[in-house]
């Protein structure tokens, strides 16, 4: 993402991804989390494990609507905590994605390597049109992701912001 990084962003990503380093420990920026949120009638907020999720309320969520996991560990490096953090839709759009393109991927190489072979053996196949279509789809696919992406940017600016507010100028280093 551009607003964490020096160099230029990746386009093709869906997930984008930064870590940040702060001064704080696990637990304090559990706690600071939890206060934003409990501010911030905008965000709810999750707790599983080590893991926090930053997400939209269902009354202003969208099927765009992103969420920003955020991994918590020890900084080994020295004091403080390593925060991972990976904004992307909800894991039943991600899921849904995956599967489009696991399909896609799989009938695409099946459906082509038998309209291959039938077209070694000297017969004609229909079947070798798998491999463009399946290109063509899965393109479809990706900018159908990349559409949802910028439908849902607002919002995950918003994610971050929270992330950073709760933070304030305790982040040491963004990566």
């Amino acid at each position: 993402m551009p607003f964490n990084k020096k160099e230029n962003h990746n386009v093709i990503e869906i997930r984008p991804r930064f870590r940040l380093i702060t001064t704080y420990s696990i637990p304090q920026v559990v706690d600071l989390l939890e206060d934003s949120v409990r501010k911030d009638d905008t965000v709810i907020g999750k707790k599983v494990h080590d893991v926090y999720y930053l997400d939209i309320p269902p009354s202003d969520r969208h099927y765009w609507s992103p969420e920003l996991r955020v991994s918590l560990e020890e900084n080994e490096a020295g004091e403080g905590t390593f925060i991972r953090c990976v904004v992307g839709p909800r894991h039943s759009v991600w899921l849904m994605f995956v599967f489009i393109y696991g399909f896609l991927g799989v009938l695409s190489l099946f459906g082509g390597m038998y309209g291959l072979a039938k077209w070694n053996l000297g017969n004609g196949s229909g079947w070798l049109w798998c491999f463009p279509i399946a290109f063509i789809l899965m393109l479809s696919v990706y900018v159908t992701a990349k559409l949802g992406q910028r439908t849902g940017r607002d919002q995950m600016l918003h994610l971050i912001s929270v992330l950073y507010h709760s933070l304030g100028d305790h982040i040491t280093e963004r990566k």
